[in-house]
């Protein structure tokens, strides 16, 4: 790629800079507050609890389905053309959602929302190197990272306050409103291109269409599991075995193309493999922050979203902007492998902090675990896609960013559905462990219940107070299960922090890059 230093280019890529921010920012605050706000949708909707979990199911699968094919198309045919009819899609479609009541249309509807808001994230790096100075790519990729944090934080409390404020529909039309900006943003910023008629000519149209559908139904799989119990419902083991022949199919057929589009060959490189594995360690170990200490503080604690995320909000831009910038100053200076330690380490102490929970905590107890969590995403991420990047031929680069988009989405759902099971499990059994040392045999059991239930100014033994009493008891075992099933959540984050600090020792030093040099 050659090198644009003319100062007239300047404006055109501040444009697309913006573009860049608002389009990653817009996809992760748009499925946060889409997921915080699933309760207030349902009601609003009046759907039943498997029509509300379907609809959150078709809001984020079909993401997947072209965002690993919109690099190789913004390659062939500009960024105008593939991203003018998708921004117009996208931004009609969340108007008209608020106003449809039928369940059917509600899934088509978002099922087409998805598959556009997964071209938004998956354009966004494409657009970056193939419009920006190469001395900007590092700051480009540094808010790519910046979406995750930033939706975790501010998504939180967004979410609970739409329905207590302007309304539960601006979870749809905040989007409605940005994405026309992105849309100019990119038109005006984006080069004026000609259609590339080498690459159209030799398009893997088999390709693309097997892998976006096999990471679609995977995704559906994945998505559903926890809800129907994973291998013990026909229609998981039917999405699991589809989504497999596809995959199995998709290589095959890669292997036979004349002009393969993402040939797993792409991965065989040791930095870039070891670097999708510490993506999938980060991705594991920053629960914490974005399942683990919401889900409890909901739980546990009782708190409602807005109040959640309230804690971080007025302090949440200072950080994350502090966290990006010491990235990217670490990623130019020391390099990849010292930075992601250091990411790394973050984790480890955050895990570490989360496996002293007790049921006294609430938002004050976990602001330190926040810092920490932020500064490792940022750290860890920038340095592992910076890593993906430097090691790999600038010629497959397309390839490469297809296999990106994989692991945020794929990956990303596979740990947060495994560890949503791990804590219903792991609660289910300590509830069981803690019940068998509370049993009617239990010295001064009648008299235990009656004081929960009457209070400590009664010594009443009616039936009424043992009812009660045995009512309090069961919600102080299930609350103290709880909160045991989150301390293990957070020993399985430390495992993968360490984890992390492993393959990160067995990465070799990463050449000079545009994104490592200044």
């Amino acid at each position: 790629m050659s090198r644009i230093g003319n100062s007239s280019d300047l404006p055109r890529q501040g444009f697309v800079a913006v573009g860049v921010v608002l389009a990653s920012i817009l996809t992760a605050f748009d499925v946060r507050t889409a997921n915080i706000g699933l309760a207030d949708l349902r009601g609003a909707f009046g759907l039943s609890f498997d029509e509300g979990a379907w609809l959150s199911t078709f809001a984020t699968a079909p993401q997947i389905l072209l965002a690993p094919s919109v690099g190789w198309l913004i390659a062939v045919f500009g960024v105008r053309r593939v991203m003018t009819v998708p921004v117009a899609l996208y931004s009609t479609v969340s108007i008209l959602i608020p106003f449809q009541h039928s369940f059917e249309t509600l899934a088509v509807l978002h099922a087409l929302r998805a598959v556009v808001l997964g071209m938004f994230v998956g354009a966004t790096l494409m657009i970056a190197f193939k419009n920006l100075d190469r001395r900007y790519w590092i700051f480009a990729l540094a808010f790519y990272v910046l979406r995750i944090p930033f939706a975790q934080n501010l998504g939180l409390y967004t979410a609970g306050s739409y329905s207590q404020t302007i309304g539960w529909q601006w979870l749809y039309w905040q989007g409605a409103l940005i994405a026309p900006m992105v849309g100019i943003l990119f038109w005006c910023g984006a080069k004026t291109v000609v259609t590339d008629r080498e690459l159209l000519s030799r398009a893997d149209w088999g390709g693309m269409a097997l892998f976006g559908v096999a990471l679609t139904t995977l995704y559906f799989a994945l998505d559903q599991g926890n809800r129907l119990d994973w291998f013990r419902s026909g229609i998981i083991v039917s999405l699991m075995i589809a989504a497999s022949f596809l995959v199995l199919i998709f290589l095959w057929h890669e292997a036979r193309v004349v002009h393969p589009w993402a040939h797993i060959s792409v991965l065989f490189s040791r930095n870039v493999a070891l670097g999708f594995a510490a993506i999938a360690c980060f991705m594991t170990t920053s629960l914490g922050s974005s399942l683990l200490e919401p889900n409890f503080l909901v739980s546990v604690t009782r708190l409602r979203p807005e109040q959640v995320g309230d804690f971080s909000a007025p302090l949440a831009i200072a950080l994350l902007l502090i966290a990006t910038g010491t990235a990217v100053v670490l990623v130019r200076t020391i390099k990849q492998r010292a930075t992601l330690i250091l990411g790394f380490s973050c984790f480890l102490m955050s895990a570490w902090l989360g496996t002293e929970l007790t049921n006294l905590w609430s938002l004050p107890e976990f602001r330190l675990v926040v810092v920490l969590q932020t500064f490792g995403e940022e750290l860890v991420f920038l340095a592992a896609v910076a890593t993906l990047f430097s090691n790999v031929n600038p010629a497959r680069a397309v390839s490469l960013t297809a296999y990106v988009q994989v692991m945020r989405l794929i990956c990303s759902e596979t740990v947060a559905t495994t560890m949503t099971t791990w804590i219903r499990q792991r609660e289910q059994l300590h509830s069981n462990l803690i019940g068998l040392h509370v049993t009617g045999t239990t010295p001064g059991w009648s008299s235990m219940l009656a004081s929960l239930g009457s209070g400590p100014s009664s010594s009443s033994a009616s039936a009424d107070a043992l009812k009660r009493g045995l009512g309090v008891l069961a919600s102080t075992v299930q609350r103290e299960a709880n909160v045991l099933a989150y301390i293990d959540g957070f020993w399985v984050t430390f495992a993968a922090a360490v984890a992390g600090l492993v393959i990160v020792s067995l990465m070799a030093p990463s050449p000079a890059h545009p994104l490592t040099t200044r």
